[in-house]
């Protein structure tokens, strides 16, 4: 069994081309399990919060407060831990405040589950901790989903998932909660109807209004012939609603606003979801494509792009889009299926998704990235970021599906180039070669340490491809296969002997492309 090593060195170097620091990086922080849900850039260094497994009986969930070095190292790490109830912080919403302190949303749960408001002081430490009960049912369940904005006042807004028992299967809503600096609740308010109402986004207009991003859907009271619509509000400083959006049916199934971009026009850039039904036997589902949608300042659609896969699956959704500082168009992350070694096995695990579209939705890059540790890994993305050198910082979690790591969870850092390049140059493959070829690899760092990156750029389709890294001597080291063209693999080597190894592309039986690198 393979033992993980607590704060792996992250392997970083810079970009010849950009000067650019990339780098991947898994931490356990020394608990259990471990996931950061929300980042927070500055000059100097990162600030992030998320999800630690108590290391104490009865092993309760915490959060963590981390800061970073540029390269991704810990600095410092603060949790809240307990142990007779649960601090969760599962979803993104850090906010830094101009004194470099920090508000975050969570929620807890002892005898009741409570909406909590977090602040922090600018090393991490707890300032204070407000609770807040569900409005309609304070048994019922009550989840901040939506985000954490700040208003004009120092206070800040949040938005939560509601149920309403006994009618927690039929209906949820969304739910409001408006506070002073200190966190005290000055007003709250419920959005919804009979449907099922979910919040996922939250934005503050330069005016002080409040856009807020769900989804609204009958897919709890239905088993077949589902509506998905994208649903976008906006309410005043008080709370009180001034325009209500809902995709048109006839778009079809269509996620929730999962993230949004408010452009100075008053337009809205969208990280969404295009939906798909499928038959079952007894309960139909829906799968979805990563879309991205723009919507004039009249909620009329400008554009939409929509990155389809092979098919739609479970493990297909958009969490985040950002625009460029520089004005080049928005970026999008979020999470694509891999399916395992087995090309007949209908298990699929979840990769990490990076892509980026002109200002007016023409594809630009896709990328994808996956950790080979176990047959079935998730890679989740929570949030992104740009950075000062115009590259992007993402985090959220790596997590072995068949728990054969020593910590299956863990916190995935990924510091990646203004082309979304973990391995430097990803996007001049084309241009590097002397010779057209149609299958290039390229690898990064080399010589490796740690972890070995490696790029697969096709210019076809391709059948089943099979990698493999053999000795000097001709031995195989580690085989597996993968079908997903363009995408970036992520390779743990830090417990290999030292020496010269090749890694191998294989199509058909046949070695089709062949590189090597250095083990230190």
């Amino acid at each position: 069994m393979k033992k993980w090593h607590f704060y792996l060195t992250a392997l970083f170097c810079p970009s010849l081309l950009f000067g650019q620091t990339t780098f991947n990086l898994r931490h356990s922080f020394e608990f259990p399990a471990a996931v950061l849900t929300s980042i927070v850039v500055t000059d100097s260094c990162y600030y992030s919060t998320g999800i630690i497994a108590d290391s104490i009986f009865p092993y309760n969930t915490g959060n963590i407060f981390v800061k970073l070095d540029l390269q991704g190292n810990p600095l410092v790490i603060k949790t809240i831990r307990s142990t007779t109830k649960t601090y969760e912080t599962w979803f993104k919403g850090l906010a830094q405040l101009s004194d470099g302190s920090f508000f975050l949303h969570g929620y807890s749960y002892e005898s009741l589950m409570k909406s909590i408001l977090i602040k922090y002081n600018n090393e991490g430490d707890t300032v204070f901790i407000r609770e807040f009960m569900n409005p309609i049912n304070q048994n019922a369940f009550i989840q901040p989903r939506g985000g954490l904005v700040q208003t004009e006042d120092g206070g800040t807004i949040s938005s939560n998932w509601i149920t309403n028992l006994p009618n927690a299967a039929t209906n949820s809503d969304i739910y409001l909660i408006k506070t002073d600096s200190l966190g005290n609740k000055e007003w709250g308010k419920v959005y919804g109807n009979s449907m099922w109402d979910r919040p996922q986004s939250l934005l503050v207009t330069p005016d002080g209004k409040i856009i807020n991003g769900a989804i609204r859907t009958n897919d709890n009271t239905n088993t077949q012939n589902y509506t998905y619509r994208t649903h976008i509000f906006q309410v005043d400083s008080l709370g009180n609603m001034e325009w209500d959006y809902l995709s048109p049916l006839s778009e079809g199934l269509r996620d929730a606003a999962n993230d949004m971009v408010l452009l100075e026009d008053g337009s809205l850039v969208i990280a969404s979801g295009l939906g798909t039904e499928y038959d079952r036997p007894s309960v139909n589902v829906v799968y979805l494509d990563k879309l991205l949608k723009k919507l004039n300042p009249g909620h009329s659609t400008a554009w939409e792009k929509a990155f389809v896969g092979d098919r739609p699956y479970s493990t297909t959704f958009m969490t985040n889009v950002i625009q460029m500082s520089d004005g080049s168009g928005f970026v999008a992350a979020g999470t694509t299926p891999t399916p395992d070694d087995n090309p007949n096995d209908e298990k699929y695990g979840q990769a990490g998704w990076i892509g980026k579209v002109s200002p007016e939705g023409d594809s630009l890059w896709a990328r994808e990235y996956t950790i080979l540790d176990s047959d079935i890994y998730t890679h989740t993305i929570f949030d992104l970021k740009e950075t000062p050198d115009g590259g992007f910082i993402l985090c959220g979690e790596a997590l072995d599906d068949t728990f054969v790591e020593d910590i299956p969870q863990q916190a995935w850092l990924l510091k990646l180039d203004q082309h979304g390049c973990l391995v430097p140059g990803c996007h001049l493959v084309d241009a590097i070669q002397e010779k057209p070829m149609d299958i290039r690899l390229a690898i990064y760092p080399n010589p490796a340490s740690d972890y070995l990156n490696f790029y697969l750029h096709t210019t076809r389709p391709m059948k089943e491809v099979l990698f493999r890294v053999v000795s000097t001597e001709g031995r195989t080291i580690k085989s597996f296969q993968r079908i997903s063209p363009n995408a970036t693999f992520i390779l743990p080597i830090w417990d290999w002997a030292a020496g010269v190894y090749f890694l191998q592309c294989i199509e058909d039986g046949r070695v089709i492309h062949s590189e090597k690198f250095i083990k230190q």
